[in-house]
């Protein structure tokens, strides 16, 4: 500490551009740098790595990803054996429920090892936001109806043909940024499957590999829907039911909101004429304001948005995927991220998402540097 003032630190990759922007926004509110601890040095060193960071301090966690040396250790961490001797092949899933063990065990030696810090968010609900069955448990009145879980893909088919309708997206447990996941459509009459995925089936004489793609496939062979399904599944998978999604300009949206102190703070509308709109996916940006909602739609988002992080009072923001009903009804939580403030250029009342963190955190932690 210097002058009664906390030094700032940051967890992460340090060459990650999440860890850039967050630098630059400390920059812009006239803060001193953060000091930055790798989480390849801590994976390295255990708590020696983080002997500098003092009882008091500010603390935020960035993501894991992006790297694959980390990957690899959160793997080994999580009981993968030769994780270590694991090539990096860009977009492989590589074991996702021994990869979250190893995460979870991560959050907990750094939650274990600085007891008396200010988090930005708090590792336990960093690692319930990445739980999608769990966070979805807990934030049931808020989100899509439950769906029951299966371990093949033979179950599920017989599961779907008897519900009224045949639409599903089926989400691995444990990912983010569209990784593993497939939207189901099962016509009713014909009986014949399409699917559309963000996963790649890449046959090798040594078994099929699957690989995230940018690139949304579209699916109609039955053997290959039914092969990504059971890797899926295998892996660990949720159902939820695909509803229809609000459209404007011809294409389905959801709504990407930044949540910061419980309050709805950016947000953007994401466009897509396929059934994801993840914008790393190549689908469209577009204004709230261009979507025209009414005062009444804004107040059941900001309820919706102040009812969510109302179960994670330890943690600062997080990015909430909204759905809007295309016939009616309540906005939808479809998801809650961890680390969902990366949208770049966006900004609200002048302030990029981490200058807007920043500015929150030192009002809520009473540090009279917000400007």
């Amino acid at each position: 500490m210097t002058g009664g003032a906390p030094v700032w630190w940051v967890i992460g990759n340090p060459e990650n551009r999440r860890v850039r922007l967050f630098q630059a926004a400390l920059q812009l509110a006239g803060l001193a740098p953060a000091r930055c601890v790798s989480y390849q040095d801590f994976l390295d060193r255990g708590p020696a790595a983080l002997e500098e960071i003092a009882p008091g301090s500010v603390v935020r966690l960035e993501s894991p990803g992006e790297c694959f040396p980390v990957e690899q250790r959160i793997l080994a961490l999580g009981g993968v054996a030769g994780a270590m001797a694991l090539t990096e092949e860009r977009g492989r899933i590589h074991h996702p429920g021994r990869w979250f063990a190893g995460f979870t065990r991560l959050m907990a030696g750094l939650r274990q090892a600085l007891p008396q810090v200010r988090w930005f968010n708090h590792p336990d609900d960093i690692v319930t936001l990445f739980d999608k069955p769990r966070c979805k448990a807990l934030l049931a009145p808020h989100t899509l109806p439950p769906c029951p879980a299966f371990a093949s893909a033979a179950a599920f088919r017989t599961w779907a043909r008897a519900q009224p309708r045949g639409r599903f997206f089926v989400k691995l447990n444990y990912a983010s940024s569209a990784s593993g996941i497939l939207a189901y459509d099962q016509n009713r009459r014909s009986g014949e499957e399409l699917a559309y995925s963000t996963v790649e089936r890449v046959p090798t004489p040594q078994g099929a590999k699957y690989f995230n793609s940018l690139k949304i496939a579209r699916y109609r062979d039955g053997r290959e829907i039914g092969a990504i399904l059971d890797f899926l599944f295998a892996q660990g998978a949720l159902v939820e039911p695909w509803i229809p999604k609000a459209a404007h300009a011809g294409m389905a949206y959801d709504l990407r909101v930044l949540a910061i102190a419980g309050q709805r703070q950016h947000a953007i509308a994401r466009l897509s004429r396929s059934p994801m709109t993840n914008l790393h996916l190549g689908n469209r940006r577009c204004p709230v304001e261009a979507l025209e909602l009414d005062e009444a739609r804004w107040r059941q988002i900001d309820t919706l948005v102040a009812q969510t992080m109302a179960h994670f009072p330890r943690s600062l923001y997080a990015g909430l995927d909204v759905l809007l009903p295309r016939h009616g009804g309540a906005p939808v939580l479809l998801e809650a991220n961890a680390f969902g403030d990366l949208l770049p250029e966006l900004k609200h009342q002048g302030r990029c998402t981490y200058q807007a963190e920043i500015a929150a955190f030192c009002a809520r932690n009473d540090l009279g540097l917000a400007a």
